[in-house]
């Protein structure tokens, strides 16, 4: 420190300037909140799920690997698998000769259809070559496909108040966790080329 004592000493001699006196008051302002509240919080995660998943590949150095894209199909899958088993234990009880029980009764076996099918689709995933990829891409619009026709036929049978928004957001979810997936196996493709 000695050898810098003359700097030291010329910085001591500087004039000392005080802030602007509402200086604190305009950075403060300018700080995020700390809790800012559930809609922002969900405003920003839908955007970082946007940009993680659904946003256009700027290079095709970005994207995903195949073992973590298999991961998204495992979980979906997985998820499907408890609904499917709920519904299969909830059904259980109920017995009606009525043509339409007979179709809704039959939903917990077509969930638990659904999670198999992606649960195979992220097997094919991890373990084939650009060929495979391809075809879990074709293999999850299959998915969006047969949510949008159990629905419509669902819809049919269901002769509640406001089934039809039910059953618009049971296909809206299920298309959207699809075309995510659809977009996640692209970029997949993307990085193997």
């Amino acid at each position: 420190m000695e050898k810098f004592a003359d700097i030291i000493e010329q910085i001591k001699k500087q004039k000392t300037i005080g802030p602007p006196e509402f200086f604190t008051d305009q950075v403060m302002r300018q700080l995020p909140d700390q809790y800012p509240g559930i809609l922002p919080a969900a405003a920003s995660f839908i955007n970082q799920l946007y940009n993680h998943i659904l946003a256009p590949d700027g290079d095709r150095d970005s994207g995903l690997t195949r073992r973590e894209c298999s991961f998204y199909f495992f979980i979906t899958g997985f998820f499907y698998l408890i609904i499917g088993t709920i519904l299969m234990i909830g059904f259980q009880g109920i017995s009606s000769s009525i043509a339409a029980m007979e179709w809704i009764k039959l939903q917990p076996h077509l969930t638990i259809g659904a999670a198999i099918w992606l649960l195979v689709l992220g097997m094919v995933l991890i373990s084939s070559d650009r060929a495979g990829i391809k075809a879990v891409r074709y293999g999850t619009l299959f998915y969006v496909f047969f949510a949008f026709v159990n629905g419509i036929l669902v819809w049919q049978y269901l002769n509640v108040p406001f089934a039809g928004v039910l059953i618009i957001g049971f296909v809206a979810t299920s298309a959207i966790m699809g075309v995510m997936l659809a977009k996640a196996v692209k970029k997949v493709e993307l990085r193997a080329i």
